[in-house]
């Protein structure tokens, strides 16, 4: 299972101008329709029902980034899910991969309780730290 990140470790990310989201980490959010409620800056939205089919195409396009942080709603289940997919396919890549291939220095995490606590911790001090917030739609769920 893929170790645990906090909120307040990856919202120093988020934060920092001199990093961007999809080179220097990689936010997915694997949450369904909910995503359009709000989401970290600069996720990348991949419903975990379709983690299999596109851990491929994700590696090929992120491999470069060292650091991979998965979440879904609270992260007990589609996150740290979809983050075993992922590195499952991480790894039968590497086992084929040359050396200074950049998946080997890749670190994969799931968002420690998830999107629910990252609206916790920050929605009321911090609200630039979630795009595209309806707080409306948000308290119907």
């Amino acid at each position: 299972m893929a170790a645990f990140i906090g909120a307040q470790e990856l919202a120093r990310l988020v934060r920092d101008p001199t990093k961007t989201a999809g080179t220097d980490y990689l936010v997915v959010d694997v949450r369904d329709s909910d995503f359009v409620v709000g989401h970290i800056p600069g996720a990348l939205n991949v419903p975990a029902h379709d983690m299999y089919a596109k851990a491929g195409s994700i590696i090929d396009a992120y491999s470069h980034v060292p650091l991979v942080v998965f979440h879904c709603m609270l992260s007990q289940q589609r996150g740290p899910k979809a983050a075993r997919i992922y590195r499952e396919v991480v790894s039968g890549r590497l086992k084929v991969a040359a050396d200074g291939d950049p998946l080997f220095g890749q670190t994969v995490r799931v968002l420690d309780r998830g999107f629910g606590g990252w609206v916790d911790a920050f929605l009321k001090t911090e609200p630039d730290l979630i795009a595209d917030f309806d707080q409306e739609m948000w308290d119907t769920l």
